[in-house]
């Protein structure tokens, strides 16, 4: 039965209606039925999840904090310092070639649709050479896939490098720099570089989302119990939670929040691991609070396991994947992208009307040609095969019937070229407005893009925010659209 929320003036409207006055990029969508009413608890990743990063200050100042390591850890020339962050350039689902020193955007079928060297494209043929007809085994150790918004500066660093290094006629190791660029990037992260200046410059680094605190307790209020599952330490989760979540002028903090909390849980070794875990020592609340651990450990500490479970995270693989593959739990997965996503494709409505309306244009123009074609060569052998019975003036009535059928062709021809050429700029209008490299994040050409295929395979709900859930009620059945094969449709 529908659940139901009372409407204007008391009037009872079937709840999955209200889904009309939600924007589309703050909506959640759905890929596997999940009756929210079968859950017991729901947790929460912390990175990119519940706190949403500036991402242009926070992935340009990775960038510059590892290109310095490069140079000062690893030897690199100064020359290096010429490289600057461009933040239209990486997007997640990326596949770095480290033996050919190129960044790969795949369809779901792992065809190579667009590739950069550095920052410079490669054209069809040198794709097809490099990538068309062979079987790439992307677990192995040439590829690197970049599935996580924290991986955004190792793609725009490697590439403004390998850029910097060509221009120079430096002698390049492709491999070996992509290995240092992760060093470096890893490092920043692991020696409190970058998380000394996130604490020290909180206002710039995160993006407060206002609905935040209600949607976690709306989720209370609805008898669920919520649980947080974070790799960062819990000193810097203290931080950063109490800057988003605390309310002085109510008395509130963070942490009230929060069932359990978990930290220091190194996903995705916490979902196949048997690690520990240690009370975390602190005097701040009486949350029982972990460090480490594993996933059975949580279940029992929870007292549920599997379905029970609704995790929401923003890394497809140490999120989602494993969380769904080997605990069974349900997935929500946050794409801080997709509201960009949404009002680009919505911007390009228009456009795609226009190329349509060509598409159509051309479909006569072809019948036409077709036609005229057909004239022509009837017309021709016409004069072949009918030449003894006709005289010097009937030829040549006949050959200016051929040369104005074939000035019709011509002009005919033009008209398919300019609609063409419109087609193509009107193309790459629209895939600009996602990105200026890439073109959209899961879409590529009329194919879901290899990260988009990934969403679809494990990730029950996927949504642009998670405060996005206090637009729906807590006994809410997420239905996935019906699914029709080809010939069904």
């Amino acid at each position: 039965m529908d659940s139901r929320n009372k409407g204007y003036r008391g009037i009872e409207v079937p709840t999955h209606h209200f889904e009309q006055f939600i924007p589309r990029e703050s909506r959640i969508y759905v890929n596997r039925n999940l009756k929210m009413n079968s859950l017991k608890w729901v947790g929460f990743d912390m990175d990119h999840t519940l706190a949403l990063y500036n991402g242009n200050f926070i992935e340009a100042l990775a960038y510059d904090l590892a290109r310095e390591a490069l140079i000062r850890e690893r030897g690199y020339p100064e020359l290096l310092r010429q490289a600057r962050y461009d933040p239209d350039f990486g997007i997640r689902g990326l596949v770095v070639d480290k033996d050919e020193g190129n960044l790969l955007k795949m369809d779901q079928f792992a065809y190579v649709a667009r590739a950069y060297h550095g920052r410079r494209a490669l054209d069809r043929e040198t794709r097809k050479h490099l990538y068309s007809g062979r079987s790439l085994n992307l677990s192995s150790d040439r590829f690197w896939t970049s599935d996580t918004l924290f991986g955004l500066p190792e793609i725009s660093l490697y590439a403004s490098a390998v850029e910097v290094f060509e221009a120079e006629k430096e002698p390049l190791d492709t491999r070996q720099l992509f290995e240092d660029v992760r060093y470096s990037v890893d490092l920043v992260h692991r020696d409190g570089s970058l998380k000394a200046v996130i604490q020290e410059r909180m206002g710039e680094c995160f993006l407060r989302d206002t609905r935040l605190a209600a949607t976690l307790e709306k989720f209370r209020q609805e008898g669920k119990r919520l649980f947080l599952l974070t790799n960062s330490d819990y000193a810097y989760t203290s931080r950063v939670l109490a800057h988003l979540l605390d309310d002085e002028m109510h008395g509130r903090r963070w942490w009230e929040s929060f069932d359990l909390i978990v930290t220091s849980s190194r996903k995705p070794a916490f979902f196949k691991g048997r690690r520990r875990w240690r009370p975390v020592e602190q005097d701040e609340h009486p949350v029982p609070s972990f460090a480490g651990g594993n996933f059975r450990l949580l279940e029992q500490e929870m007292g549920a396991m599997g379905d029970e479970i609704l995790y929401v995270g923003d890394h497809i693989f140490g999120d989602i994947l494993r969380s769904k593959k080997l605990g069974g739990w349900r997935t929500c997965m946050i794409i801080e992208e997709l509201e960009h996503e949404i009002r680009a494709g919505a911007l390009n409505e228009s456009l795609r009307e226009k190329m349509d309306e060509l598409r159509d244009a051309n479909s006569g123009l072809l019948y036409h040609l077709g036609r005229t074609r057909s004239r022509l060569d009837e017309m021709r052998r016409k004069k072949l095969s009918r030449y003894r019975s006709m005289d010097r003036e009937g030829l040549a009535d006949l050959d200016r019937e051929i040369e104005e059928a074939g000035e019709e062709e011509r002009h005919l021809d033009e008209s398919l070229t300019r609609n063409i050429l419109e087609i193509k700029e009107l193309e790459e209008a629209a895939l600009r407005r996602f990105n200026p490299y890439w073109g959209s994040l899961c879409k590529e050409d009329n194919e879901i893009s290899r990260f988009g295929a990934q969403i679809q395979d494990y990730a029950c709900l996927y949504t642009s925010r998670a405060s996005n859930f206090l637009h729906y009620p807590g006994d809410k059945y997420f239905r996935s659209p019906t699914e029709f094969m080809p010939h069904e449709e």
